[in-house]
């Protein structure tokens, strides 16, 4: 299989996407905003003063929170590198999911960590339509 960018990008072009796509520019700036919103939620979380950073590592909260990392970064590598987006669709679904949990756990603890997540929590919702619609709208390609 060719992974190359040029070979991915190719076959994303491809694909029938939904109208709502935004141009390719923007997802490197959006993401880039999100990194920021989510290691600092992350930072205000571990640093609250109603808990101990060890009792906030051992919280239901930074497992979802860590949970949802780890899925975003597969995403990219099931959709992209893999060509799969029928996977990456549950782990989308999976990582929003977690999201969430990460949102409601975080409230009592730092209503600002939590705050912080909604931006991502949005977006990975959009997210989630886009990869849905390259799924159902593409079901002769494996998508």
């Amino acid at each position: 299989m060719d992974t190359s960018p040029d070979a991915n990008s190719k076959w994303y072009k491809s694909l029938n996407q939904s109208p709502l796509t935004p141009p390719s520019w923007v997802f490197p700036i959006a993401w880039t905003i999100l990194y920021a919103l989510i290691i600092a939620s992350g930072v205000v979380f571990l640093s609250s003063p109603t808990t101990t950073i060890r009792a906030a590592v051992r919280s239901p909260g930074f497992f979802y929170y860590c949970a949802a990392w780890v899925l975003n970064l597969s995403w990219s590598q099931i959709f992209f590198r893999f060509q799969r987006p029928d996977l990456s669709f549950v782990v989308i679904l999976a990582m929003l999911s977690f999201i969430a949990l990460n949102i409601r756990a975080f409230y009592p603890v730092s209503r600002l960590a939590a705050y912080l997540l909604v931006p991502y929590f949005a977006w990975v919702s959009f997210a989630t339509y886009l990869n849905g619609y390259i799924v159902f709208m593409n079901p002769a390609r494996g998508a």
